[in-house]
């Protein structure tokens, strides 16, 4: 039987500072989205009535049963469209629904790794995409934890267009640079983002270990953020790339994602036109592989139990339906 955490209305002392038996039962109604019926409970102090459903991921939306075929089909390297098909409701609705699950995704995963003091070996690199056309190339770097595939961190962040280009390329990359600027290259601050999000979850005081290219940007960024702790471990970015590479795991976790999502595949309807966009899918790729999907096919062990984070595999409907009050840290409704 579900027992709320706390009044959820943030005017009240109950819900900062609950007390046992804050609340009294009041009842039940029967929503049109849910089969079954949810219990509604009166606040002793305050007065106010709430439900179950007030403590829910999908409060207030209509179609709550979507969610966690939503989330599936983002990655499974299926377009907004082609999900809106599946699902057979609205483009527009897939489009609330997927910024409402990238912001879900994000919390999520902070307040899991909130108080968090990580130890063990990371590993980076940036994988390339490109946002509406490929006069628009971005960076992508992607920062784990080597042993576990544990996704820290992601960032996205636009580079020139670089690499060999015929007459014609040229000239169409002069017509875009004369209509839309010169496009700067804003990689060293991505990857400076990821790095700082990893200083706020490793362990105080121990060494940091970062595995990755020979690219000197990543051991500058690395010791300005981290001074004499940091190690960086340096590696051939042109060696075969089986698993006898030392750089496998984060090549295999690219290679996940671009498998993942759509907006990664080159030549495709789905590209991203809008960098956050991409961002926005991170996240939620992000979400799905550390807590709902196994490191292999083989085990049900997922990245987030390996880290000790989570104590088993979290289904969608479980991440999906965990609301969470991420100003105040309230703990997740359980249930």
């Amino acid at each position: 039987m579900f027992d709320p955490a706390c009044c959820p209305y943030r005017s009240c002392l109950f819900h900062r500072q609950p007390v046992a038996r804050f609340f009294i039962r009041h009842g039940f109604y029967h929503p049109q989205c849910r089969s079954h019926p949810v219990p509604r409970f009166r606040c002793r102090l305050c007065g106010r009535t709430f439900s179950r459903q007030s403590f829910r991921a999908d409060y207030r939306h209509k179609k709550p049963h979507l969610n966690a075929t939503f989330l599936r089909l983002m990655v499974s390297c299926v377009g907004l469209r082609q999900a809106a098909r599946a699902l057979q409701v609205a483009r527009r609705t897939v489009e609330h629904r997927f910024r409402w699950l990238a912001s879900h995704a994000y919390h999520y995963q902070h307040q899991q790794l909130r108080g968090a003091a990580l130890r063990g070996r990371y590993q980076l690199d940036e994988l390339e995409s490109f946002e509406s056309n490929r006069y628009q190339p971005v960076s992508v770097p992607v920062l784990i934890e080597r042993d576990t595939f544990f996704i820290v961190a992601t960032a996205v962040a636009p580079l020139r267009r670089k690499g060999r280009l015929s007459t014609l390329q040229r000239r169409r990359l002069a017509e875009y640079e004369a209509l839309h600027g010169r496009r700067r290259t804003l990689s060293a601050k991505a990857v400076r983002a990821v790095l700082s999000r990893l200083r706020e979850l490793v362990a105080p005081g121990g060494p940091v270990r970062l595995d990755s290219d020979r690219n000197p940007i990543y051991g500058s960024i690395g010791r300005a953020l981290f001074g004499e702790r940091f190690h960086w471990h340096r590696h051939s970015a042109t060696a075969r790339r089986d698993r006898s590479n030392p750089l496998f795991p984060i090549n295999h976790t690219n290679a996940r994602l671009r498998h993942f999502m759509a907006r990664l595949r080159r030549r495709t309807w789905c590209v991203s036109r809008i960098r956050e966009c991409l961002q926005q899918h991170l996240q939620i790729a992000a979400l799905w592989s550390n807590f709902c999907r196994g490191i292999t096919n083989r085990t049900r062990v997922t990245p987030a139990q390996q880290m000790g984070v989570a104590t088993r595999a979290y289904r969608p409907e479980e991440v999906l339906g965990w609301r969470q009050d991420w100003e105040t840290g309230m703990a997740p409704a359980a249930g």
